[in-house]
């Protein structure tokens, strides 16, 4: 018996064109995505898609035919049984066992779900929809799961969802409803699936436009603290990415209701700063800046470069030559420090820090730029030497004692103990105390003036005021809970003008760093106590196989104050309770560098010539450093360096020798042994000392120093390649580009008429002339509706001139004897041909309406049909 047909192979053909296609094409690009993610399924994107369209193919070919659903799937489901169960009984072994029987539980999902599309495509009317819902909803979880959310993300992950999702509806129930037998079905399938996607794509781009800013708004909800520190959508950072890329100390900070961290690498210290006993590490915080003014529109604290004895030393490390320095002793001057101090050095190695940004502890007064080691290059981008003038009371333990660590609490108490012998304020510069002492005088900052005096009433001492502080923000409440809390959504008051920090010490009670330093800031200048915000990175001491070694993540970037204190300077304290919820850091990985490689000879200048073949650049020597002397020059020296060994690198990372160019400027670095035994004296200068150097000299690195503008180029390059894929300009281009083929398709029965109309009024020879016009008559007529069919030539001909009031017969006989007879023309048949072709035309476009020939010029299977039928019998 024969089984029957529900759907002709016409409409089988249809649905596995139109439907089963783009889905297993979606199919593919989800799996693809799912499989970057998890490991289990091995990365088998294109195998698991063909388990996925095979059951699809095979299920809309196999339910075109009259079979039960319930009856055959139950019969599918007892194969898998049967094929699991024979697997099972195979002698391999446990672990090969287990990803056979993944394996097979992944083709039998996916084929089954392929099976399930197929029989909805064929068979429910609604299926389509609710596939779209499931798809949608699947989608969701994956990204959720596995992308970092941001707006081209989500778009690029649901864009092709919503747009599979709209064209699959409405290509089932147009292929549904479609009447088999009518003349024409591919073609009236064809203009309205393109018509739909045409209509689809606008609607599309328009949605994206309109809703642009949402898209924004979401990625910074939810996806604002996965590591962008671009300051949108009211999240704050402690940091600015920059246009390169890399992260910097912001010369203002915010109080937010929401604060941005992430836990990218951003350089990595070696502090040479220990306690009495010599082994014990001594961290220190490190500072990039201080914040001394507060707007109070903004309540936004803000620097001044113009502060009253300025101590900050804030070189740009990238405008320095390797190996030579920069120092200013007016920083150690104005902190007017001269009570347990100290000079000790820390080494910074750059990973994510901004070339030209400078951070060490306070206070800083020497920057000298040094070599990374060739190992660890891929790592480090560049590296500086910075010496401070620090206090032995200084330690980034100065608030919570360490529980259980007797030297650390002795040492704390020492501190305190210390700083209470300091003397008074009393005869200090008058301009420096009302600077650092100077808050707001309203009512809402004499709320904090109440506060802090009650909460020190029983202090004494500005140190024991300060100790008051942090006990108070330490403190519990009547039930035992901690009366403030650290949180980087502490939200912000319901008023927008209302202050931030009354909101955050009388109501809230819950903030990040930013809150407990602005609160103590105006507390301790409330009681008359110089003081100012410090911004830079705390310092976690896990060096356990490194002592003295200290790695700075970006949820490092941190606030806290520093106090004055006569005699002894300025002195770093912490006021923020810590955060109990966030997980640290993770522990560094591998060896940091720890030997530093000794310069022989650096010489700073300009780029010569640059032989790449040869491995050889001079340069014209304008400084050198030759055993960490200066050598004195009295005029630039050309230097031939041997640079086949040198590593190339710039404050962005490595290079190549390519990259250096006859006028870059250039630092070249040797380490090599055939300097060593070469001693200046005392009566070198740089032109002497040249001629002592090998020739060529030795050459183990050059460091390309950028030029402002070349380092403006830079950026505005590594801005544009940070931009993110504008996906509304690519689909606007994409619909401009389709759109400009469609035009170009639908134009082209015009464009070939102009050519072939422009060949026909050309006059060259009778014969070449008869043809070209009777071939432009013809595709005219054509493209007009008006087609020979069966008829001879001169049938035709006579039908046209009979409807036209044309001479076409007479041309076409002339024509005929042209092409098929070696007969010369005579003087009646040059006439004819001359004549015949401007009038013919003419007289057709008058007979025909301006739509109808409109129409027909746009038409181009008319002219497909040309091109492809015989045109004479």
């Amino acid at each position: 018996m024969q089984i029957g047909r529900i759907h002709s192979w016409k409409k089988v053909t249809a649905q596995l064109l139109l439907l089963a296609l783009p889905t297993v094409a979606l199919a593919l690009y989800l799996l693809f995505n799912v499989n970057q993610y998890y490991s289990l399924l091995q990365n088998n994107w294109l195998e698991q898609g063909i388990y996925f369209a095979t059951g699809l193919v095979a299920s809309i070919v196999f339910y075109g035919y009259r079979f039960r659903f319930v009856t055959t799937a139950l019969l599918l489901f007892l194969a898998y049984f049967i094929a699991y169960s024979f697997l099972g009984k195979l002698s391999i072994g446990e672990f090969d066992a287990f990803f056979v029987s993944v394996k097979f539980l992944v083709f039998a999902l996916l084929f089954s779900a392929g099976w399930l599309a197929g029989y909805g495509f064929s068979r429910s009317r609604y299926f389509t929809l609710f596939w779209s819902i499931f798809l949608l909803v699947m989608q969701i979880i994956v990204v959720s799961k596995t992308v970092v959310i941001s707006a081209s993300a989500l778009i690029s992950a649901f864009a092709p969802v919503l747009v599979y999702a709209f064209y699959v509806i409405y290509t089932s129930e147009l292929i549904r409803n479609m009447n088999d037998d009518e003349p024409g079905f591919g073609w009236f399938i064809t203009k309205r699936l393109v018509g739909f996607l045409s209509l689809s794509v606008i609607v599309l781009l328009s949605l994206l436009l309109v809703f642009q800013k949402q898209f924004n708004s979401l990625e910074q909800d939810w996806g604002g603290g996965q590591g962008g520190n671009k300051n949108k959508g009211g999240k704050e950072s402690m940091t600015k990415q920059n246009k390169d890329g890399s992260l910097s100390n912001k010369d203002q900070m915010k109080m937010t209701g929401s604060l941005s961290k992430d836990k990218r690498l951003v350089f990595v210290a070696h502090l040479d700063n220990y306690f009495p006993d010599g082994k014990t590490p001594n961290p220190l915080y490190f500072t990039s800046m201080y914040y001394t003014k507060f707007d109070t529109l903004t309540q936004t604290f803000e620097t001044d470069k113009q502060a009253p004895y300025n101590d900050l030393f804030s070189p740009d490390p990238s405008k320095i030559p390797l190996y030579f320095a920069k120092a200013d002793t007016n920083a150690i001057n104005n902190t007017m420090a001269t009570l347990n101090r100290k000079v000790i050095s820390a080494d910074i190695y750059k990973v994510l820090l901004s070339p030209n940004e400078f951070i060490a502890p306070s206070t800083a007064f020497f920057c000298q730029p040094i070599a990374v080691e060739n190992e660890y290059k891929s790592q480090f981008k560049s590296a500086y030497r910075a010496k401070m003038w620090v206090s032995d009371l200084n330690s980034a333990y100065f608030i919570y004692n360490p529980a259980g660590n007797k030297p650390l609490e002795t040492f704390q108490q020492q501190r305190f103990n210390q700083l209470r012998e300091a003397n008074s304020y009393t005869g200090l510069d008058k301009k420096f105390m009302d600077y650092y002492t100077f808050m707001p005088n309203n009512e809402e900052y004499n709320r904090i003036r109440d506060l802090a005096s009650k909460i020190t009433k029983d202090a004494k001492t500005p140190v024991d005021k300060m100790i008051a502080i942090r006990d108070y923000f330490t403190s519990k409440d009547e039930f035992g809970q901690p009366l403030f809390r650290y949180s980087d959504n502490p939200g912000i008051p319901g008023l927008p003008s209302a202050s931030k920090l009354n909101y955050f010490l009388f109501e809230n009670r819950k903030g990040y760093c930013a809150y407990f330093a602005g609160a103590t800031l105006f507390m301790l200048r409330a009681l008359g106590i110089p003081s100012r915000i410090a911004a830079g990175f705390l310092t976690v001491d896990r060096s356990s196989k490194n002592p003295g070694w200290y790695w700075f993540y970006a949820d490092q970037a941190h606030a806290w104050v520093q106090l004055y204190f006569p005699g002894y300077g300025w002195i770093d304290f912490d006021t923020t309770v810590p955060d109990q919820n966030t997980q640290q850091s993770p522990q560094p990985d591998g060896t940091p560098p720890m030997n530093v490689q000794q310069a022989i000879m650096v010489a700073d200048g300009e780029a010569l010539s640059v032989d790449t073949a040869a491995k050889r650049v001079t340069m014209k020597v304008k400084k050198m450093l030759f055993h960490d002397e200066n050598i004195p020059v009295a005029a630039p020296q050309d230097l031939l360096m041997d640079v086949s060994i040198a590593s190339v690198t710039r404050d962005t990372g490595t290079g190549k020798l390519s990259d250096i160019k006859a006028g870059s400027n250039i630092v070249a670095v040797s380490y090599a042994e055939a300097m060593k035994n070469i001693m200046s004296n005392e009566t070198d200068n740089l032109a002497s000392l040249v001629t002592k150097l090998p020739n060529p000299a030795p050459v183990d690195e050059i460091k390309i120093m950028e030029t402002e503008q070349q380092k403006k180029d830079r950026e505005k390059q590594a801005e544009k390649d940070a931009e993110p894929f504008n996906w509304v300009r690519a689909l606007w281009i994409g619909l401009a580009v389709i759109a400009f083929f469609i035009v170009l398709l639908f134009a082209s029965p015009w464009l070939i008429w102009q050519y072939l109309n422009s060949k026909a009024k050309r006059n060259i020879d009778a014969k070449t002339n008869a043809y070209n016009i009777y071939t432009a008559s013809m595709y005219y007529l054509n493209q007009l509706g008006i087609t020979r069919n069966n008829q001879s030539p001169q049938q035709f001909a006579e039908t046209v001139d009979k409807r036209f009031g044309t001479n076409f017969n007479s041309f076409t006989n002339v024509y005929q004897k042209v092409k098929y007879s070696s007969m010369p023309l005579t003087v009646k048949e040059h006439t004819t041909v001359k004549n015949f072709y401007s009038p013919f035309i003419d007289q057709v476009k008058n007979n025909i309406p301006f739509k109808k020939r409109f129409n027909g010029f746009v038409n181009i299977y008319n002219t497909l049909h040309f091109f492809t039928k015989t045109k004479i019998s």
